[in-house]
């Protein structure tokens, strides 16, 4: 290595910790834009380049830097997203918060003709500006510039096996694979494609579930996980918790009633009407159920789990399924539990004062 290269070796050690600040900043950013953007990614990472690493880069190309401050990737972020629509989302985001390089940087999802293969990610060049942080001891934090390059997780897969490969395009790879590279590398851009077209079909049908729902017309709905979930958004088991919390003036603790989706389509309900009807005309005998369950007793908190099951208690009792059947819906709902076989031999025999359970329908309880 000359003395021009070591001298550029020397300015990065030197500045190595304001490299690591520039990362730390530039991660913190893009943390926060996942966090606003309330979807979920599949990676953010950075990392500073490691001396090694910037040896080999100046081995084969330190003519073109005159110092340290000419090389972007010396401190390099990666967002990576599932779908590859997002990556234009964040890439707004990017150009909106941080100061672009727009000379050097490039969409190299754009670079390929179409008779080409390669599927690559945006590459963005940037600086931190002022607005975001600013340290008058290292003005050089605002000056260094960095790389965020952005993709989707099938451009990242497409990246890896590139790397894997060790080729990086259609003029490096013998003519006898190109094909074969191309044909892949459509294939990924269609899946990705394809991937966002069903997340926005799926999207578009949970918008209609919630419309139809709110709109009352429950007989059009399957009852499946999305019209469940917009079920018990849209008040669910709210009005019959309210009316058993009355009964103590207890308060209501949240927790997940998805288990409870099982039992249902157990029961033979398909339709969201199904549920509902269910849920109308069970509603009082599941109140009174739960009035000879919690009265005289000292209770400051139930759950929003409660009205579902004395729902389902007394729909079972009335169906003459016996005690066994309850124990399995606790199993269901609560996870097996020794205490389940005692819990629901409980319930049972509240069923039996309200006329619920015929004699000799209980498992031998007296």
């Amino acid at each position: 290595m000359d003395l021009h290269c070591e001298m550029i070796l020397e300015q990065y050690r030197s500045k190595l910790d304001v490299f690591e600040k520039i990362k730390d900043i530039a991660l913190g950013e893009l943390h926060k834009y996942v966090e606003e953007f309330g979807t979920i990614i599949n990676s953010v990472e950075g990392r500073v380049k490691a001396e090694k690493s910037l040896e080999g880069k100046l081995e084969l190309k330190g003519y073109k830097y005159q110092t340290i401050y000419d090389i972007t990737d010396i401190v390099g972020t990666r967002v990576v997203t599932f779908y590859n629509d997002e990556v234009d989302k964040f890439a707004a985001k990017i150009e909106k918060n941080f100061d672009v390089d727009w000379d050097n940087s490039i969409d190299k999802r754009k670079m390929h003709n179409i008779d080409q293969f390669g599927y690559m990610s945006l590459h963005y060049i940037c600086r931190i500006p002022k607005k975001l942080y600013y340290d008058e001891e290292h003005p050089e934090i605002n000056q260094i510039r960095f790389e965020v390059q952005l993709r989707s997780i099938l451009q990242h897969a497409w990246a890896a096996v590139q790397h894997d490969t060790g080729y990086k395009t259609d003029v490096e790879i013998p003519k006898e694979y190109q094909r074969s590279l191309s044909r892949l590398a459509g294939l990924l851009e269609i899946v990705d494609e394809s991937f966002c077209n069903l997340r926005n079909s799926i999207d578009d049908y949970r918008r209609r579930v919630k419309q139809v729902i709110k709109s009352g017309k429950f007989e059009e709905l399957e009852l499946n996980g999305d019209s469940y979930t917009a079920y018990l958004e849209n008040g669910g088991f709210e009005a019959l918790n309210k009316h058993i919390s009355t009964i103590q003036n207890m308060e209501i603790e949240e927790v997940s009633l998805k288990a409870f989706l099982r039992v249902f389509k157990a029961f033979g309900f398909n339709t969201l009407k199904d549920l509902d009807d269910f849920v109308k005309e069970y509603s009082d005998l599941a109140y009174e159920f739960s009035v000879r369950q919690f009265s005289g007793r000292d209770l400051d908190i139930m759950t929003t789990a409660t009205g579902p099951l004395a729902l389902c208690v007394v729909y079972v009792l009335s169906k003459d399924m016996g005690e066994a059947v309850i124990k399995k819906i606790l199993d269901f709902v609560y996870g097996p539990r020794n205490m389940n076989a005692r819990v629901a031999a409980r319930l049972t025999k509240i069923g039996r004062t309200m006329g619920l359970v015929k004699v000799g329908d209980d498992d031998g309880e007296e």
